[in-house]
């Protein structure tokens, strides 16, 4: 699924991350694919955790207001926080389903909350403003820490090993007949056949300077405005799988249903699509007043690799568990907690 270039970025993330790994005793091998709750547990036999958090953090006092986005990735992401903070003796004060993709992140602009999750590549395109994004992932993720400390009050923690970046996939069915395999043959494809260059997407893919216009920039080509169907992003999975009404479809790299529906993600050969580690965006007062609460949430994102992060999202979209008992099932694994 993951493409050339940002499997080569993955290589060297990795190196550093497990350098954190080793220091704070947490980490996961790979996890192989297949079902969330077993790949869960593989990666706690291979080292995630062992000493609970309540043993090594006292939050006891300490009120956290905590917010997330409105989809699974986020969803379940939020209900690891709130439930490790807990654990740990904290109070969280805990709003999900914020909009995409600034709710959190206006809230805690404007003091409404003291943490969210964030990803890099939303933060360093579009809230710090920058036209250019930086191929290498953790020369990025320094470069928002940086920014967002000095210009905004914001401290981040460190990353989760996992990318999640946006992709383009079509059904297998209607890739093998047509050759396509990467965004290039994409790109040659719409334009000889804008007929049937059908694209599914969200309100926001077509605006945002990080969506379609980095794949029309990147591969030179313009998608035809009355080939693009807008749907709620929950229905552009199957809609692309049942090519009705688009052959291609708008994807995040993580989704658990790119698998269960046996989607072909187009390989981006050009890098078009930017690199999105996640993090926990802290107001820095907060943080300076707390900074157990960053060392927690680093340690407890530090085994979710790619593939882990499909598998749990997967238990959600695909399997219909609830993200808060997808969350605890992990933690449980990982033996961060009881």
């Amino acid at each position: 699924m993951q493409r050339t270039s940002i499997t080569l970025r993955w290589l060297a993330l990795a190196a550093i991350l497990l350098l954190g790994l080793a220091a704070c005793g947490g980490g996961a091998e790979e996890s192989s694919g297949g079902g969330g709750s077993e790949a869960a547990a593989e990666g706690s036999e291979a080292g995630g955790g062992g000493e609970l958090l309540s043993d090594r953090y006292d939050l006891s006092g300490t009120s956290v207001r905590f917010a997330t986005k409105d989809f699974t990735e986020q969803l379940i992401l939020g209900q690891l926080a709130r439930q490790a903070l807990e654990a740990a003796g904290a109070s969280v004060d805990y709003t999900e389903n914020l909009p995409s993709p600034a709710g959190p992140r206006d809230a805690l602009i404007a003091g409404e909350i003291d943490a969210a999750w964030e990803y890099t590549g939303t933060a360093w395109i579009n809230y710090l403003g920058n036209e250019e994004p930086i191929d290498d992932p953790m020369e990025q993720f320094q470069a928002v820490k940086e920014a967002d400390l000095e210009e905004n009050n914001i401290f981040w923690t460190d990353p989760a090993p996992f990318d999640d970046t946006y992709g383009i996939a079509t059904r297998r069915e209607f890739a093998d007949e047509n050759g396509l395999s990467t965004l290039a043959d994409a790109a040659e494809f719409i334009e000889a056949n804008p007929d049937q260059a059908t694209l599914c997407l969200d309100n926001t893919f077509a605006s945002r300077d990080d969506g379609l216009v980095r794949f029309e920039e990147t591969y030179d080509v313009d998608w035809p405005d009355n080939q693009l169907t807008v749907q709620d992003f929950s229905v552009i999975y199957q809609s692309t799988a049942d090519g009705n009404p688009c052959n291609f479809g708008e994807i995040f790299t993580t989704d658990g249903r790119i698998q269960s529906l046996d989607l072909v993600v187009m390989e981006d050969t050009d890098a078009a699509f930017i690199s999105y580690l996640s993090s926990v965006m802290i107001n820095n007062d907060f943080h300076e007043e707390n900074p157990q609460m960053a060392e927690l949430l680093a340690e407890i994102s530090q085994p979710i690799d790619e593939q882990l992060m499909i598998d749990l999202n997967a238990m959600v979209d695909v399997d219909g568990e609830f993200p808060e008992d997808v969350a605890a099932s992990y933690l449980q694994d990982q033996g961060f907690v009881e």
